[in-house]
């Protein structure tokens, strides 16, 4: 037995070999990781047992991509010395990521390559069975990254592979099934698709070399139940063939079968791209076929095509379908009266039009189509139809023209009248866009379109050269741009305007995120506004109307248009002009409206008041809760409601509830008017229209009593001074009011002179008078103060104080006077009116407002 140092040395020899052996496998995997540029090589839990080697996770990192394994087992079953050694693979999980940014690849990398000779070198080298349960690969596709989630069985039988992919997509399975058998000249493929457990598409492929060439058959055929599913998955993987793949319905039968010719070689792309050989495809249903959400389809579709030496060439393509008991899920947004009965699809082979697209140039099959819809609504469709024959495929319509007409229908509260439309049209389609463009003649008419709140009667619309524009990538719509000319023109009935005909002319420009519209709108009283409209999916809608500049003394064809123009105002002079802005957001109901005025030199009449020379800008706003009014100046030469008051100058706003406009709150800033040498001033303030009465305290400053004599004459009655005082005015349901007013002269006082015979005489008569008629002659007061009311019927009355004397009188002893006096004013106003030049309507209100006047204090008969 050895003893116990034997044992020692066995093991540190032991222990020796493995650490050279160690160190020499770290050298050599270091330099082949070096030499195979793999990077970040990270492994653990590395086990072996009798079944397998066991690798708990294996991560790497090389330039064309992260690879990361969970729980790899290497069964010994099989094991061989020659590659793959392993037979048996089975992986957890399998984590596979590629760069967004490829290295850069060769010129001739546009080419897949199917070397026969080395297809079945190729599967030999693979397992005889590798199964990965969870499979994630991450790779750049489109315009961003994608991922394939799913699983993976490969089974190998000699030269022949089995495979098995499971792809999740969206909720959805798509199992793909391929039998690859290859030999050094000949290849077969089978292939299969099951979308969700239902089988979807079936190819058989063979390709055959001999020393002539290289034939390649085949034949698809499919039964598309969910082709939605399968064009959203591969769409992400062709976005440069948009379109490529047919929306199917569910009960359709496609097939398709082919025979080409190639060169020898070795098979890429540049040898299909010169094949020769034939095409055939079709889809037939024989009687009407129930496809749900569609209705009931029924017809034929045959195409054949055929190349030589890569120029393809459609031999044939014939239509006729029909589409009856339409399902109402597919024109469930179709008012009832448009529902069409049927439809009706012909296409048939013609001869080859004129001024093709130049991407359809000597590449075209031309042929007549025509589609037509039956029903209390009909439409037609019809034109020359030129078809690519040949890849990029594409499709223009030349000479067409759609017509249609309906009876009248109702759609989201309005209500529409008979409908009648004939466009002449063009129209180019392809894989990356579609043009549209109507001819001169093109327009719709509608005997009347109406709703709730407006009307319009004998609606026209017309373009000459309105064109669409749109983008598309993989068969979905991806931008849009409508532009060109547009006129519209309609009879319009509303309560806010005068009835009349209005017009619209000017360009239109839309995308899939906006409208604009930009253009004239005038009507037949001579109202025109330069419009811009906008319409914005995410911020709403907006609108910007600027009013042409309205020389008034030629008309006012705002008063001929709004029925809102305030009856009793008419403007005859001066200069508008204005502009208004309208928004409504994406998610309000009401929109935000802004209006601003600018007059100058506007002169006119307002009731029985003439206006001139008034200058100003007055703001308005209303939004979905509030009204505001804004008036920033506004100056008034004069105006005259009998005593000329000018000029006169506010500056004020007004903000109230929009459901109680007139209930808001009254700010003014400046309120003045000059009057008779002075000027009448409101102190500024804040008034609530709510509560009634309102209190507008009005400061007298300055009025000249010279003035005030020559304005309102009596006879022999002169005088100067200047008076200052204080109206409390007050404005109630009843009317307006004046309670207790102050009107005082400035010291040093005044001068009266009141020279009349008839006063004189009275004094001569009546001995008490004749110490007030002698010192009125030239009575020189230094107290003149009176107090001042008015009531709601127009009267004025005055408390007056008179101290002062007359030099002549007893050597100028102090005289004291009391007098009341008693005035209509509406009367004097009146009278003061009549007796001035004033146009004649100020005359006729003036007499009708006496009239009415007389008739309401008239006494009645018992």
């Amino acid at each position: 037995m050895p003893s116990r140092r034997t044992w020692l040395r066995l093991i540190s020899c032991l222990v020796l070999l493995l650490v050279l052996l160690g160190a020499y496998g770290y050298v050599s995997l270091t330099r082949l990781l070096e030499r195979e540029q793999i990077k970040q090589l990270e492994w653990r839990g590395l086990g072996l047992s009798t079944q397998a080697i066991q690798l708990e996770q294996l991560s790497l990192q090389h330039p064309s991509g992260a690879l990361q394994l969970q729980q790899v087992q290497l069964q010994w079953r099989g094991f061989s010395l020659a590659p793959p050694f392993w037979q048996r693979v089975q992986i957890t999980s399998l984590q596979l990521s590629f760069p967004s940014r490829p290295e850069p690849a060769s010129d001739d990398s546009t080419d897949f390559e199917v070397p026969l000779e080395q297809l079945a070198a190729v599967i030999s080298l693979l397992p005889q069975r590798v199964q990965i349960d969870a499979l994630q690969i991450e790779l750049p596709c489109a315009s961003t990254r994608c991922q394939l989630l799913g699983d993976l069985q490969l089974l190998k039988q000699a030269t022949q592979l089995d495979a098995q992919l499971n792809l999740q997509h969206q909720q959805h399975q798509l199992r793909w099934h391929a039998q690859l058998q290859g030999g050094p000249a000949a290849a077969d493929l089978q292939l299969s698709l099951a979308i969700n457990q239902q089988p979807q598409l079936q190819l058989t492929s063979s390709l055959q070399q001999s020393a002539s060439g290289q034939l390649w058959q085949g034949d698809f055929n499919g039964d598309l139940q969910q082709s939605e599913i399968l064009q959203s998955w591969l769409s992400q993987w062709l976005p440069n063939a948009p379109g490529t793949l047919p929306k199917a319905p569910v009960a359709a039968l496609l097939k398709a079968s082919w025979q080409l010719q190639l060169a020898p070689g070795v098979l890429n792309l540049a040898q299909l791209q010169q094949a020769s050989g034939q095409v055939q495809a079709s889809a037939n249903l024989p009687e009407p076929w129930p496809i749900p959400a569609i209705g009931e389809l029924q017809g034929s579709f045959d195409l054949s095509a055929k190349a030589l030496d890569g120029h393809w060439l459609a031999d044939s393509l014939s239509a006729d379908l029909s589409l009856k008991q339409i399902a109402k899920g597919l024109i469930s947004g179709v008012p009832a009266a448009l529902h069409p009965d049927a439809l009706q699809l012909n296409i048939q082979a013609t001869e080859k039009p004129d001024n093709l697209s130049p991407q359809l140039a000597d590449r075209a099959l031309p042929l007549q189509l025509q589609l037509s819809g039956q029903g209390r609504s009909q439409f037609k469709l019809q034109g020359t139809l030129a078809l690519a024959n040949g890849l990029p495929w594409g499709l223009q319509l030349q000479g067409g023209s759609f017509s249609a007409s309906s009876p009248e229908f109702q759609l989201k509260g309005w209500e529409i009248g008979a409908l009648q439309t004939q466009l002449p049209l063009d129209a180019y389609l392809d894989a990356q866009q579609l043009d549209l463009t109507l001819r001169k003649g093109s327009q719709l008419s509608l005997q009347h379109l109406s709703s709730a709140n407006v009307q319009a009667q004998q609606l026209k619309a017309s373009s000459n050269g309105l064109q669409l524009h749109a983008q598309l990538a993989a068969g979905a719509l991806q931008d849009w741009q409508l532009q060109g000319p547009l006129d519209l023109s309609a009879q319009l009935q509303h309560e806010q305007l005068q009835p009349q005909r209005w017009y619209w002319q000017g360009p239109i420009n839309a995308n899939q995120q906006q409208a604009e519209l930009n253009g004239t709108l005038r009507n037949d009283a001579g109202l025109q506004f330069k419009l811009q409209a906008q319409h914005n999916n995410t911020k709403g809608l907006s609108l910007q109307a600027q009013l042409t500049e309205l020389f008034l003394r030629s008309g006012n064809p705002l008063q001929d248009s709004f029925s809102a123009w305030p009856a009793l105002l008419e403007l005859n002079n001066g200069r508008l002009n204005g502009n208004a802005s309208l928004s409504l957001a994406s998610d309000q109901q009401l929109p935000t409206v802004k209006l601003e005025l600018t007059g100058k030199g506007l002169g006119g009449i307002y009731d029985r008041t003439a206006l001139e020379g008034l200058d100003g800008k007055i703001s308005a706003q209303i939004d979905p809760k509030q009204l505001q009014l804004e008036l920033n100046e506004l100056r008034l030469a004069q105006a005259n409601p009998g005593i000329p008051l000018g000029p006169v100058q506010l500056r004020g706003r007004y903000s109230a509830a929009l459901q109680t406009p007139t209930h808001g709150q009254l700010q003014l800033r400046q309120a003045e008017a000059a009057l008779m040498g002075g000027k009448l001033q409101l102190t500024p303030g804040q008034w609530n229209l709510a509560t009634k009465p309102l209190l507008f305290p009005v400061q007298v400053q300055g009025l000249e009593l010279e003035q005030l004599f020559i304005l309102y004459p009596t006879e022999g009655l002169a005088g100067t001074g200047t008076l200052d005082g204080y109206l409390p005015l007050q404005i109630s349901r009843q009317g307006v009011t004046i309670e207790q007013g102050q009107l005082a002269a400035r010291q040093p006082g005044g001068r009266l002179q009141f020279h009349s015979e008839r006063i004189r005489a009275l004094g001569r008569s009546n001995p008490a008078m004749q110490l007030v008629t002698q010192s009125l002659e030239d009575f020189r007061f230094t107290t003149l103060s009176s107090q001042v009311d008015y009531n709601q019927e127009g009267k004025l009355a005055l408390v007056m104080r008179l101290e002062g004397q007359n030099p002549a009188i007893e050597q100028g002893r102090p005289i004291h006077f009391n007098i009341n006096l008693e005035e209509d004013i509406p009367t004097l106003l009146a009278s003061l009116q009549l007796t001035d030049k004033v146009s004649d309507i100020i005359q006729q209100r003036v007499q009708q407002r006496m009239l009415e006047r007389n008739a309401k204090t008239a006494p009645t008969e018992p």
